[in-house]
C-alpha cells in the first residue's frame, strides 16, 4: 500500500512518503530525523485542522518572545536551540504554503542558531548531544537548499559519535533522497558498519537499511498510475493510426 502511494504520489510528497516508510521499516519510533515536508494529515470531512498561516502566527509569537530573550542574553544555549527549534517548525510551514523565500530565510536563521548554541554549550553537553545539533542543523540546511554545508555537519557529527546508528541513519537517508546518492548512501552504511563486531544487533538494523533504499529506489523509478494509462492510450493511439 505505501509503495502505491510513493509511486503515485506527486514529486513534493515522494521524499516525506519514502522517509516515512524507512522509519517503520528499521523500527526507528524515536527515530532522529527531522525533515520538513508537507501536511501529510489525513483529516476527516468537518474535523477542525488548523491552517497553516495559523500555525504561522502562533508560532511567531514564541519566536518574537525568544528573540527578545535573546537579546538579553545572546548566548543563553536553551534559548538559543529553543529558538532555532520554532524557527525550523515555521519554515515548514512556510514550505506548505508555497513561500520558497521565506522557508530558506528561515531555516537559514535556524541552522545559524543551532551553531551558535554549540559554540555555547554548556560543559555537560556530551558527544551525543553535539552531534544531535549538528544534525539538527545539517537539517536546516539541507531543507534550505545548502546541501554542501548540510553534508560538512552531518560529516562532522558522525566523527563525534561514528558508532551511533541514528546519526547515520540521518545521513545516509539525506544522501539517499535528497542528493540522490544511491551509492553513496549504501558505501556510508558499509562504512558503518566495518566499525561493529560481529554479532552487534546495529549490524542487522543497517542491512535491513540497505534493503529499503533498494525497495524504494524502485518505487520511486516506477511510473505513477497515471502515467502508465497516458502510455496506453498513446500506444492505442499509434495503433489506430497503423490501422
Amino acid at each position: 500500500m505505501v509503495m502505491q502511494k510513493i509511486r503515485r504520489s506527486k514529486k513534493t510528497m515522494r521524499i516525506p512518503l519514502i522517509i516515512m516508510m524507512v522509519v517503520l521499516a528499521i523500527g526507528l519510533v524515536g527515530s532522529f530525523a527531522i525533515w520538513s515536508s508537507p501536511n501529510m494529515s489525513n483529516n476527516a470531512p468537518g474535523q477542525n485542522q488548523v491552517k497553516p498561516e495559523d500555525q504561522i502566527k502562533n508560532l511567531q509569537v514564541s519566536i518574537d518572545t525568544l528573540e527578545g530573550d535573546l537579546k538579553a542574553k545572546p548566548k543563553d544555549f536553551s534559548t538559543l536551540t529553543s529558538l532555532a527549534s520554532v524557527q525550523s517548525q515555521q519554515a515548514g510551514l512556510y514550505t506548505q504554503t508555497g513561500d520558497k523565500e521565506k522557508s530558506k530565510a528561515l531555516y537559514d536563521k535556524s541552522m545559524q542558531n543551532y551553531l551558535v548554541a554549540l559554540d555555547n554549550m554548556p560543559p555537560e553537553l556530551n558527544a551525543k548531544g553535539q552531534a544531535d545539533l549538528m544534525v539538527k542543523a545539517a537539517t536546516c540546511a539541507s531543507s534550505g537548499d545548502e546541501q554542501n554545508l548540510a553534508r560538512s555537519l552531518y560529516q562532522q557529527a558522525i566523527q563525534l559519535v561514528p558508532e551511533d546508528f541514528e546519526t547515520r541513519y540521518n545521513y545516509v537517508l539525506f544522501l539517499a533522497f535528497y542528493v540522490q546518492d544511491i551509492k553513496g548512501a549504501k558505501e556510508e552504511i558499509n562504512k558503518y558498519k566495518a566499525l561493529l563486531k560481529t554479532g552487534d544487533e546495529r549490524i542487522a538494523q543497517a542491512d535491513q537499511l540497505i534493503k529499503v533504499i533498494d525497495q524504494l529506489e524502485e518505487a520511486a523509478k516506477a511510473p505513477k498510475d497515471g502515467d502508465k494509462t497516458q502510455n496506453t492510450d498513446n500506444k492505442n493511439q499509434a495503433q489506430d493510426k497503423k490501422e
